[in-house]
């Protein structure tokens, strides 16, 4: 049977507006957009919808503005069956995100953080009881490191493994990354994690990883991918073949589909497993919220 894994995230949320163009601007080019498409979005956001459609109880914990996006968002997640945990910033609005989609399906996102980049440490430890019940935390950098490290402190204070997406890139401390049971970089972020060329093997940065004291890593390599420490070896997961309509988000769909697995007992190996099928799923839809799978479109290609 089938565990029901409570999993917090913290997290930016916002409106995303998706454009489709031909290809991505040259410096001063103008282009014209075939398609329009708006939807809540944020990494935590996109983290949490996939996970709570795989199953699990999730809570999620955000701050936004006084504003029809944040009543908007917010209703959004409780449709999705997510408790929300929200501060409001009178003076700041709600974040916002642009994503624009070539002809290959590849993405370049821009991201206001409004609001997000506001939320406080005292905010969180208001919320202290909802980390403490959870299998597993789950963060990213779009939130402030100072919010981040409360949440981790409170995780470690009650023994809640927490897990650490870290995207976007920003410098983080060592011994702050050594306190996470599971970072989740892209072979870019990694390589800046450990200072190593992003073009070198997959397999040199996750040694970089591990070198740097982190208990478990896996990296997720897109097309290529994951590869992953899981405390003893190293496991290889190669990607799904699927034809991509549309990138964006799927680094959040692993990551929410990774953590739900983890919190339900599953293996790294079986985690990361799933995780990749998820994550191949999705990017075989366009936008973000329709392409995040629930459990039984996962179980009914045999990814379960």
């Amino acid at each position: 049977m089938r565990k029901n894994a409570k999993i917090t995230v913290l997290g930016l949320m916002g409106n995303s507006v998706f454009m489709q163009v031909p290809h991505f601007h040259s410096v001063g080019e103008t282009l014209n957009a075939s398609s329009l498409y708006m939807e809540p979005g944020g990494k935590g956001c996109n983290q949490a919808v996939a996970a709570a459609r795989l199953g699990a109880q999730v809570s999620f914990l955000s701050c936004m503005g006084q504003d029809r996006t944040a009543q908007d968002c917010v209703s959004f997640m409780r449709s999705e069956g997510i408790a929300c945990c929200t501060e409001y910033k009178k003076d700041a609005a709600s974040p916002y995100a642009c994503i624009l989609t070539d002809s290959l399906g590849e993405n370049q996102v821009t991201v206001h953080g409004g609001s997000a980049r506001f939320m406080t440490p005292d905010f969180v430890r208001s919320c202290a009881e909802v980390i403490a019940d959870a299998d597993i935390l789950l963060l990213n950098n779009e939130c402030p490191l100072a919010a981040n490290s409360a949440a981790l402190d409170i995780a470690l204070a009650h023994g809640v493994p927490a897990v650490l997406n870290p995207a976007p890139y920003s410098p983080l401390p060592r011994e702050y990354l050594c306190k996470f049971s599971v970072i989740t970089p892209n072979r870019h972020e990694a390589a800046m994690l450990c200072g190593l060329p992003a073009d070198g093997s997959a397999e040199a940065l996750l040694h970089g990883l591990v070198t740097m004291g982190i208990q478990r890593a896996v990296i997720t390599l897109g097309g290529d991918g994951a590869i992953a420490w899981g405390g003893e070896r190293t496991l290889r997961c190669p990607a799904l073949p699927v034809t991509p309509r549309d990138t964006t988000g799927a680094g959040d769909c692993f990551n929410g589909a990774l953590c739900c697995a983890l919190a339900e007992g599953l293996s790294m190996e079986a985690a990361v497993k799933r995780a990749a099928a998820a994550a191949a799923f999705s990017v075989s839809r366009k936008y973000v919220m329709p392409s995040l799978p629930h459990l039984h479109e996962l179980e009914s290609v045999g990814s379960h």
